[in-house]
């Protein structure tokens, strides 16, 4: 592949940059150019929606993906035709390309995720928050007033209401046709954790594992989804909120949960 498997973040003029470097193009034709680039982008989409450090002076201002070669390793006009096909725009500095900002789109997606980052509990959601609460359940309870006050939407801790999420993280009556859905990491989580705290209250063929090599994926279910399978499984609402911003209707918190249970149910009767 012709990029680096490495990214690494820049601050300019209160601009986040995921930077990409790029190397020997010329050696590169347009089809494997995309199929590269392709895999920078996901890489910085991932980035955009998981790494705290953008978000550690509050919200930023603008987070931009550049491509950057040696200057003796100039691009080809088909591979520039590549650049501009994704969104790209060539300055001095390389190609760049600005992820939009759903704080920028809507203020009381502003207003929800500065209520977000300042209180949301970003670690494993089965630990204790405090005397009274664990994780999950503070960032539940963080979301549901918050969601209530910034954007007016009811979230009434069913198993229906996590359609709502979904339909949070999509944006799709705010701006259907964006590519890059940036929202702050502290969201995501907690619209995972309310997720996955829902699911354990409801279907008690899901619960919160207490395997702690298994803090990536802590939601687990027992019983085998076909008789072929093996017994039980594990999910990470957080990973499958990251997706859904990330990727669209292809991937929904709800879903997640649904087809589990309605497998298992049908496997058990």
């Amino acid at each position: 592949m012709p990029f680096t498997a490495n990214m690494f973040i820049a601050r300019d003029a209160g601009l986040w940059q995921l930077i990409g470097i790029y190397y020997e193009p010329q050696q590169e034709d347009a089809p494997a150019f995309a199929e590269g680039l392709r895999q920078v982008i996901d890489r910085a989409r991932w980035s955009a929606v998981s790494n705290e450090m953008l978000y550690r002076e509050g919200l930023p201002k603008g987070i931009s993906l550049r491509i950057v070669h040696r200057e003796e390793d100039r691009l080809t006009p088909a591979q520039e035709e590549v650049l501009r096909e994704k969104g790209f725009v060539q300055s001095a500095g390389g190609w760049s390309q600005l992820f939009p900002l759903s704080w920028e789109l809507d203020e009381g997606y502003r207003a929800l995720q500065e209520e977000l980052e300042r209180r949301v509990d970003g670690r494993d959601p089965r630990l204790p928050h405090d005397e009274h609460t664990s994780v999950a359940v503070h960032n539940m309870n963080v979301l549901m007033e918050a969601a209530r006050t910034a954007l007016g939407l009811d979230l009434d801790g069913s198993f229906e209401s996590v359609k709502k999420l979904d339909e949070l993280l999509l944006m799709e009556e705010v701006e259907p046709e964006w590519r890059f859905r940036v929202l702050s990491p502290a969201t995501l989580i907690a619209c995972g954790d309310y997720t996955a705290e829902v699911a354990v209250r409801t279907f008690p063929e899901l619960h919160w594992s207490d395997d702690e090599a298994d803090e990536p994926h802590p939601l687990a279910f027992e019983g085998s989804l076909t008789p072929e399978s093996g017994s039980g499984g594990k999910m990470n609402p957080r990973g499958k909120a990251r997706k859904r911003c990330l990727y669209g209707a292809g991937d929904s918190l709800y879903s997640l949960i649904a087809v589990v249970i309605d497998l298992l149910r049908r496997n058990r009767s």
